[in-house]
């Protein structure tokens, strides 16, 4: 393994568990940037259990800042997703996966904005549409985090939307995403996303993620995040476009 693959993989490393405590939305560039240097469906191991990581810090930075209630009505319709991104990825190519991501991961950035730009006009969707509101980006969550481990917008969209206070809105998320990511374990063993081939590329990338989830806390409320989110929607944008073209 080269000194430069190394390097790029303790980088995803590191951003992953940054992106758990402070900047979500760099979940999307972790995701292709790992998808260009791997081969779609191993990527997809490996990085579930960087992610996992990740969420353990996530889970007890943020522990007390949860609605279980919430949570609870969301699990259905995401384990829904979950079974139909788990068919799905049975039946896909490495090829068609990588061009899935990269689509995957244009969709949300594009969503996103969006959802920021509902957020601040004080847009009252979920108190008009809550149940269909819940199921379709419940589903959404549930088959992007299983098809791209990108769940994340989706569900931001809808935390959003209901105007969570940033510390509930990390605490959700956290405690939502470890308990996703868990389930989704045995699917990635049973279809062969994860071997011990995949330790070579884990390896490398594991130990930063703890200084990730670490440095994201220190520095989430000193950082301009407006800029810092431009800049990687950007990053996400064109790394997606990128396994779309290639």
């Amino acid at each position: 393994m080269s000194l430069a693959l190394i390097s790029l993989l303790a980088l995803i490393g590191f951003l992953t568990g940054f992106s758990k405590t402070a900047i979500g939305g760099i979940g999307l560039v972790n995701a292709a940037l790992l998808a260009t240097i791997l081969p779609a469906k191993e990527s997809m191991g490996v990085m579930l259990i960087l992610l996992i990581t990740g969420d353990l810090f996530a889970i007890g930075i943020y522990k007390k800042h949860v609605e279980w209630k919430m949570l609870r009505s969301l699990i259905w319709p995401i384990i829904f997703g979950i079974f139909a991104g788990v068919y799905f990825l049975s039946r896909s190519t490495d090829a068609s996966l990588k061009h899935t991501i990269g689509a995957i991961v244009i969709l949300l950035v594009i969503l996103y904005p969006i959802s920021q730009r509902l957020q601040n006009n004080n847009f009252s969707l979920n108190l008009r549409y809550p149940k269909s509101l819940r199921l379709t980006l419940g589903i959404m969550t549930g088959f992007m985090s299983m098809v791209a481990n990108s769940g994340g917008p989706p569900m931001s969209i809808y935390l959003l939307l209901r105007k969570n206070t940033v510390m509930k809105f990390m605490g959700n998320n956290a405690w939502l995403f470890f308990i996703v990511n868990l389930f989704k374990l045995p699917f990635v063993f049973a279809l062969g996303l994860l071997d011990f081939n995949s330790l070579s590329y884990i390896i490398p990338a594991l130990p930063l993620v703890p200084l990730g989830a670490l440095l994201g806390r220190k520095v989430i409320n000193k950082i301009n995040q407006e800029l810092f989110q431009n800049i990687t929607l950007i990053s996400a944008a064109l790394a997606g476009l990128n396994l779309l073209i290639n």
